[in-house]
């Protein structure tokens, strides 16, 4: 399987509270995080964006237009997944597409 995390012993610890505000000081991080622990399963990438921008536009999930679909891909793949797999909070499977919730400390119990 090819998943993208960084393993260590923080897998065990907990995150900084500086880490986990960095972490959700971004809108959009906010809500992927709150999205992936509610469905509690791998989501694929393209399924997350579309949830996550729904969500900001108070939209249904079908209504989202394919521009602002690209457009958060990039921005998920060049800035937020980074952050989430560099920290294990999130696993991203490439063979798949998938992300999935590795670290439920880092979300609060507010946003799950």
């Amino acid at each position: 399987m090819a998943t993208t995390s960084s393993s260590g012993d923080r897998a065990e610890q907990g995150l900084p509270e500086e880490v986990v505000a960095d972490l959700l000081s971004d809108d959009t991080r906010r809500r992927a995080l709150s999205i992936l622990a509610d469905r509690g399963e791998p989501v694929v990438v393209a399924d997350l964006v579309t949830a996550v921008l729904a969500a900001q536009r108070d939209i249904e999930p079908a209504a989202v237009p394919d521009t602002a679909r690209d457009e958060l891909t990039e921005e998920l793949f060049t800035e937020h997944l980074p952050k989430l797999t560099a920290t294990d909070v999130v696993a991203y499977d490439s063979m798949i597409g998938t992300v999935e919730l590795q670290r439920r400390d880092a979300v609060p119990t507010e946003l799950r």
